[in-house]
């Protein structure tokens, strides 16, 4: 049975539907990625099916008791003196605050009856799901909610979906703001889910490994899709196709018709009113027909071309207090390069950049600038948008007109490129949404003159059609780019190589530079030391239990049981049992209700030890099934 069930739904703001007769059904265990061009409504249909928004027609049936859970993508806002998990506590409803007031009460009477309350509504399970969320995504429980930043309060709205376990589960681009191993840890998550899931992203990296259906949303119009991603491209480009050829039939036909009703009179006796009538049909299907916005196009601004090195860094060192950022850091950027910066959230990647640039002095070793360099920056948090004035003069700077690479144009024109109509031109800059606003940033980024350009998170917000065109121009880009970004699948399109920081040390990264993007990092990425160390131990293993027979001995002997192997396959179901022991024993400790309300050292003792025994475990059974097959050879 469907958890929800639209039935040629409506939803009317103005001159056009944002939901034109829309059908549609979920199914628990269903994981849809929603699709759409900025401003086609995506954000509305989940309002919508969140029962936040009241809809102008049609019906929605909802089963009894459904319980949805909905990311909210402004940032999260909160009563003063509230902390990161009493505002999570919070979101679980009765169920939260039965737990707020079992931590806060020495009452053992009123203890025992909130317990009761809170086996019954499986309330240590989520109390355990919300600990282990704060910690993935890297928040402090008792941090102020008021102070925290935009980012931060964006991943505490992810938190507070994440951790209501609903039947339907709605994320408004969930991975904004997020390292790469929290996305991967959040990929994971949802993968496991077993309520219904809808999320709009773009990410496509994300998208692939977590959607198995597509919702497209077009125009009014709602297009599902059940396959994966990639499928999808291939039946939309279709369906596009389709729809082109049709109505270009309905055309030549609205034409021939014209025609005919314009004859003389002798044709006009014989006309038929179902003739007439169907010439009016086509008109006013023509009339009401929603044609596809254009697609977005631009140009950089190019600068004249620098010289050959941009950037030489070398032995760089620098701190914040007694936070060691760099260490003998050394590196060259050439004019043409693209290169990623990759690392975990607050680990320094944009006070990287600003040493690179010359903005912040190193406290050791030198860093030098090229000739001729011209810097353009996209800030990652879209602050130089002065929100009381209009999107036209937040472009045009004192001027009607912008100039691209010798070519003067009118700002309307210009920013029309950009699929904003003249009247958001003139309108307001504090109605845009995320995704306009930073394409209204990448409109004031690409009029500057640059050799150089600096993006810090600019996929953010970015619809998929517009997050194309700005790979494409960064790659057809005769300068340099510095990358921030947690997009793996961007980073592979765009970078030719990328600076990555890892292997922490005591809070010391490495920062290793590595040819090629995202994935060709992962094939080259430098192992630590001590990992190296256990891989070769592991690898010296595997070779001496591979070792040739004795000369003079026959080669069959290889698939003979050893006497030290006999011994090791009769010791290993004790061993089995005993591993297998020791892992209940400490998963039941990590289910216990105060597990998480102890010391950071405990926890991270036993979930550290708790990982190992697993590993140890499966190592066990591999090499049981291992020499019970070379038994049976024998």
């Amino acid at each position: 049975m469907a958890l929800i069930n639209f039935d040629n739904v409506f939803l009317d703001f103005g001159a056009r539907p944002i939901l034109d007769g829309v059908n549609l059904s979920l199914e628990r265990g269903q994981k849809w990625a929603l699709i759409g061009r900025n401003g086609e409504g995506k954000s509305s249909l989940l309002k919508v099916i969140n029962g936040d928004l009241p809809v102008d027609g049609g019906e929605i049936k909802r089963q009894s008791g459904l319980k949805v859970a909905k990311m909210q993508q402004s940032a999260a806002s909160a009563d003063a003196n509230v902390s990161v998990r009493d505002f999570l506590l919070q979101s679980l409803g009765v169920v939260g605050e039965h737990l707020a007031a079992y931590e806060r009460t020495d009452d053992a009477d009123k203890m025992m009856h909130l317990q009761q309350q809170i086996d019954d509504a499986g309330g240590w399970d989520l109390l355990n799901r919300l600990d282990t969320v704060i910690t993935q995504l890297q928040l402090q429980a008792d941090a102020n909610v008021q102070s925290l930043s935009g980012g931060l309060r964006r991943r505490l709205n992810l938190a507070a979906a994440l951790v209501q376990s609903p039947d339907i589960l709605l994320l408004d681009e969930p991975t904004n703001h997020l390292d790469i191993d929290s996305i991967i840890w959040l990929q994971g998550l949802i993968k496991s889910l077993h309520c219904a899931v809808v999320l709009v992203t773009h990410d496509r990296a994300f998208l692939r490994a977590v959607a198995d259906g597509v919702l497209e949303l077009d125009r009014g119009h709602l297009y599902a899709y059940d396959c994966d991603y990639d499928t999808f491209l291939k039946r939309q480009t279709l369906r596009l196709d389709q729809e082109a050829k049709e109505w270009e039939r309905l055309d030549k036909k609205l034409s021939e018709e014209e025609v005919w009703v314009r004859q003389g009179i002798k044709a006009r006796r014989t006309r038929s009113d179902s003739r007439l009538q169907e010439l009016y049909k086509l008109r006013d299907e023509r009339k009401q027909r929603r044609e596809k916005k254009g697609s977005t196009k631009a140009d950089i601004n190019v600068a004249d071309a620098g010289g050959k090195k941009v950037v030489t860094a070398y032995k760089v060192g620098f701190s914040y207090g007694n936070r060691v950022i760099l260490n003998n850091f050394s590196t060259k950027i050439q004019r043409g390069d693209k290169v990623g910066i990759i690392g975990p959230n607050g680990v320094g990647k944009t006070t990287l950049v600003n040493i690179l640039l010359g903005e912040l002095e190193p406290d050791a070793g030198s860093v030098k600038l090229g000739t001729g360099i011209q810097v353009a920056y996209f800030d990652q948090l879209k602050q130089d948008i002065n929100d009381n004035d209009t999107v036209q003069n937040n472009l045009q700077l004192g001027t009607d007109f912008v100039t691209i690479n010798g070519k003067s144009r009118h700002v309307i024109s210009y920013l029309q490129d950009f699929l904003f109509s003249p009247d958001k031109v003139r309108g307001p800059a504090s109605v845009l949404s995320g995704g306009e606003r930073s394409r209204l940033m990448l409109a004031r980024l690409f009029a500057r003159p640059a050799n150089l350009l600096v993006m810090d998170e600019p996929t953010n917000d970015l619809d998929m059609e517009t997050l194309d065109l700005l790979q494409e121009l960064l790659l057809d880009f005769p300068g340099t780019v510095l990358l921030i970004s947690h997009d793996r699948d961007f980073i592979d399109q765009v970078c030719s190589q990328t600076l990555v920081f890892e292997n922490p040390d005591n809070g010391i990264y490495e920062i290793n530079e590595y040819i090629g993007g995202y994935q060709d990092y992962l094939r080259q990425r430098k192992i630590p030391a001590e990992q190296a160390t256990k891989s070769s131990e592991k690898e010296s293993r595997e070779k001496s239990s591979e070792k040739k027979p004795p000369a003079g001995k026959s080669s069959s002997t290889s698939n003979r049981l050893l006497f030290h192997e006999q011994k090791e396959l009769k010791q290993l179901p004790g061993e089995i049992d005993q591993l297998e022991a020791e892992i209940n024993q400490l998963s039941e400790q990590t289910c216990e209700p105060d597990f998480y309300q102890k010391d950071a050292d405990t926890i991270k003792q036993v979930t550290t030890r708790l990982v190992e025994l697993e590993q140890l475990l499966e190592e066990k059974f591999n090499r049981w099934d291992e020499l019970e097959a070379k038994k049976s050879k024998s």
